[in-house]
């Protein structure tokens, strides 16, 4: 079914798919991608715009359940889908990663399969999690994440069937790597606030002492 929804109705299937999985409809959102990488590869979409409509469909319906839970907050974090994930010790252990590194947070919880949505209704509910911080954040780490994901449905397209029965290794694999990547752009972001903390203030140092003139002999 999804095959030949994405066959016939295409980059419009693509898109409102992932947008409905985005605002919390139970849709495989990986296993679209993998599919839609399939279908680049025999020709029926092209890789590239897949990419571009896959990212932007992907942000879009994080970025609408985030506004939900900012308006919708209380009732949402009450839902049952969401409190089971959220107990009282996970909310405030995320609340305090908000409060830290609340970009660095929402990266990791975009590739944590069955927290990303419970995160994103606390982002947004919390109000810790600026609308613009967290836009940056999710479109970084899907930016990071949909090439890898497309790209494994058009490599391995002749054995689609095998990788999506693998799918959760594909997530843990997908995962780590934007993991790494944050990390990695993180400590370099710090390493640049030291340098800059340890340069000169910009003040001129002093210039050299002016040389001593003997005093005057006495006048007879």
């Amino acid at each position: 079914m999804l095959l030949g929804l994405l066959t016939h109705f295409g980059y419009l299937a693509l898109f409102l798919l992932l947008v409905a999985g985005g605002v919390g409809v139970p849709v495989p959102e990986e296993v679209i991608q993998l599919t839609a990488g399939f279908l680049a590869r025999r020709g029926i979409l092209s890789f590239w715009p897949a990419v571009l409509v896959t990212w932007t469909a992907l942000v879009l319906g994080d970025f609408l359940f985030f506004r939900l839970g900012r308006s919708h907050g209380p009732g949402l974090l009450d839902s049952p889908r969401v409190a089971r994930v959220l107990t009282p010790a996970r909310r405030a252990f995320i609340e305090r990663h908000f409060a830290r590194h609340a970009l660095l947070t929402i990266m990791v919880a975009r590739h944590a399969s069955g927290f990303r949505l419970p995160v994103y209704a606390l982002a947004g509910a919390s109000g810790r999690v600026r609308s613009r911080t967290f836009l940056l954040a999710d479109g970084l780490s899907a930016l990071l994440s949909v090439p890898l994901v497309l790209g494994a449905g058009w490599y391995f397209a002749a054995h689609l069937e095998d990788v999506k029965r693998r799918i959760h290794e594909i997530e843990l694999v997908v995962g780590l790597l934007v993991l790494l990547g944050v990390v990695a752009w993180w400590l370099w972001i710090r390493r640049q606030a030291r340098r800059r903390a340890v340069a000169p203030s910009g003040v001129a140092p002093p210039g050299p002492a002016a040389p001593s003139v003997p005093p005057a002999p006495p006048s007879l």
